[in-house]
């Protein structure tokens, strides 16, 4: 391609930015290669129902209301016409009925989107239908402009999901994104360029949102100069590098993200054209592999396209070695015990694990099963090694302990999640899992708004406290994130407290008699958080400080108590502590003030029912006994953790096993 004729898609530029030779190899093979990882495998048929929504968005059921319906009517009047276009579709598609949760996330999403419009188009004071028609005023627009750069201009081209109208205000180029955040900085730079394009082709100064659907509604607005500069310093010269790249596609550089190559569509051949080897990593997510049920249309950003299969790259160097001696080990053993021909996938290879993935190439894999008792056995008394062999779904899986494990530095996780934390005030890192990849939760989020963790002496239940509550802290200041820290041994948090001292709302708290007083005026704030709510007609505290963008935000109120055991044993205060706890647990999420509460003996005695109900997000560490994860965990398998941070976490999405952080504190 010759300079002169140069153009480009903004989301080729998008894969471009995360992988230059990605985008070279889809200009080779004449096809926009689409991307699995971070991928939601409804998306599509999310912004296809949206935009069909906004050429009619319930006109009929919005003009029954009265001119002053309030807008949750007129939310759960636009809701009902998304749902019943949804219901439309479900019967439509068949493969629908393979994926019935990610379906429930997308009926939640579609209200998400429903009450967010509702909210935003009723203050201009118009009746309803009209408030709303103003606001959508367009879905699915093409857009061009010619970008000078280099001997000749380059053509960008792009499409943007949504152009909304807030009443009042300037008018918003709107990306909708139904993953998880970890492609914020492609999402931010796909918004700026659609905000630059429109600048260029239509002469609108629009700001650039994303609408976050996970399927709870998160709003992220650019600042107008951020997108600029963003343009300017960074996409503007990558389209003069895109030209070069797409004329010799053997320049293109390496991705920076190693993460991405087990799960590339065109690993294959990348691996031809740019012989140097890939890194480590994990095999493609389990949504890269969902079917995909919109069978008409263009593929778009963020829809899932089949991944070329492709085996995870194996690890290099000491720990390559370790991991091979322990595969052929394992491979013998089930051999000698029977199992016909027996394979193994490339091992992962965590900071403290190894998981090898076991199969047969002839028979039935309840031959592993059968063996998997005596490989257990042989590698530790034969080997020293300790094993543990489990189901994977359909998987086969032995987890190795590794004889040297790396230690897990919390300053690395930090800075790797340095952008998602800042992003919003109640974010916490927990660990690394074994795929290396940083496991975090976010205290906005239903599923992890309370934490209960569990995990006996030495498994490094104290560490993990201290490393939750340096994360939330680390990039907030002390007016959007303050803790109360109870400490009853008096020795695992004298610390911490001198470390995150300005982010401290009292005192370092350490018997009961302190703590009843100082959790009852939680309570109080949160009534009186939300009576602030409702006058402002929010929903939550994120609302409500992007409301008052400008003013003193409300802080997060984190409550972090270590062995809330020695708490619950007084009995002249045990009802009264028990009853703020389930308070607290059962209502203050919305208003901003979160529990996180750990013990060391989990008992049904220690974690009333009432307390555990209120307590979403579960994480053990290693425990004494089963009955003991089971009452962290709903189930087995905290028992048999290595201890040290080693530990099993389930934030709503189900179990990861992970290895927390060394704190330093």
């Amino acid at each position: 391609m010759s300079a002169s004729s140069a153009s480009f898609s903004v989301t080729e530029t998008r894969n471009a930015l995360r992988c230059p030779r990605v985008f070279a190899l889809g200009r080779m093979r004449g096809q926009q290669v689409m991307f699995p990882i971070g991928a939601s495998s409804l998306g599509s048929v999310f912004h296809r129902l949206v935009a069909e929504f906004a050429r009619e968005p319930g006109a009929a059921r919005l003009e029954r209301l009265p001119p002053t319906a309030p807008a949750a009517d007129v939310a759960d009047a636009l809701a009902a016409t998304l749902l019943l276009l949804l219901a439309t579709e479900l019967g439509r598609v068949p493969a629908y009925a393979s994926m019935p949760s990610e379906v429930d996330d997308l009926a939640e999403a579609l209200r998400e989107f429903a009450h967010h419009v509702a909210r935003s188009s009723l203050a201009s004071g118009a009746a309803p239908a009209e408030a709303v028609r103003r606001f959508l005023a367009g879905a699915e627009l093409p857009v061009a402009a010619a970008v000078e750069r280099g001997e000749a201009p380059i053509r960008l081209t792009g499409r943007i999901d949504a152009l909304h109208l807030p009443p009042g205000g300037a008018a918003e180029v709107v990306e909708y994104k139904l993953t998880d955040d970890a492609n914020e900085d492609l999402d931010r730079a796909q918004v700026a360029l659609y905000r630059f394009l429109l600048a260029g082709e239509r002469e609108l100064d629009a700001a650039p949102v994303i609408l976050r659907f996970n399927p709870r509604l998160t709003v992220t607005r650019l600042a107008a100069r951020e997108a600029d500069e963003l343009v300017e310093r960074q996409l503007l010269p990558l389209l003069a590098d895109m030209a070069g790249w797409a004329d010799d596609p053997r320049t293109a550089p390496a991705t920076a993200r190693g993460d991405l190559c087990a799960a590339c569509p065109v690993r294959a051949a990348c691996a031809s054209l740019y012989p140097e080897p890939l890194a480590a990593r994990d095999d493609p997510p389990a949504g890269a592999l969902r079917p995909r049920p919109d069978p008409v249309g263009e593929l778009r950003e963020g829809d899932v396209a089949p991944p070329a299969p492709a085996a995870p790259a194996a690890p290099a160097g000491a720990t390559a070695a370790e991991a091979s001696r322990v595969v052929q080990l394992i491979l013998a053993i089930l051999r000698r015990q029977g199992v016909a021909q027996p394979t193994a996938r490339p091992p992962i290879v965590g900071a403290r694990l190894i998981e090898i993935e076991v199969s047969v190439a002839r028979g039935s894999v309840s031959a592993i099963e059968r063996a998997a008792g005596d490989v257990e056995h042989r590698l530790a008394a034969d080997h020293g090694l300790t094993a543990r062999f489990h189901r994977k779904g359909a998987l086969r899986v032995f987890v190795i302990a590794r004889a040297e494990p790396e230690r897990v530095s919390l300053a690395g996780l930090l800075a790797a999640r340095a952008g998602w934390l800042r992003e919003r005030a109640g974010r916490f890192l927990l660990g690394e899992t074994t795929q290396r990849a940083p496991l975090g939760g976010d205290l906005s989020d239903a599923s992890s708004c309370h934490l209960l963790v569990g995990g006996k002496t030495g498994s490094g239940k104290s560490v993990l406290l201290r490393c939750i509550a340096a994360s939330l802290v680390h990039f907030h200041s002390p007016a959007e994130v303050q803790l109360t820290l109870v400490d009853p041994k008096r020795v695992s948090f004298a610390r911490l407290a001198a470390a995150v001292g300005a982010h401290l709302a009292g005192p370092l708290l350490h018997d009961v008699d302190e703590a009843i007083p100082v959790l009852a005026s939680l309570i109080e704030e949160m009534e009186e958080r939300y009576a602030l709510f409702e006058a402002a007609r929010v929903q939550d505290i994120d609302e409500y400080n992007e409301l008052r963008a400008g003013a003193e935000p409300l802080p997060r109120r984190v409550v972090l108590v270590d062995e809330f055991q020695d708490l619950v044993a007084v009995k002249a205060t045990r009802e009264r502590f028990i009853d703020i706890v389930q308070r607290l647990g059962s209502k203050a999420r919305a208003s901003g003030i979160h529990l996180v509460l750990a013990t060391q003996r989990p008992t049904r005695e220690n974690v009333p029912g009432g307390i555990k109900a209120n307590l979403p997000g579960r994480v053990a560490l290693s425990v004494a006994s089963a009955l003991e994860s089971r009452i962290v965990l709903e189930g087995g398998g905290a028992e048999a953790l290595l201890g040290n941070g080693d530990l099993l976490a389930d934030l709503g999405r189900g179990r990861v096993r992970a290895q927390a952080p060394f704190d330093g504190l």
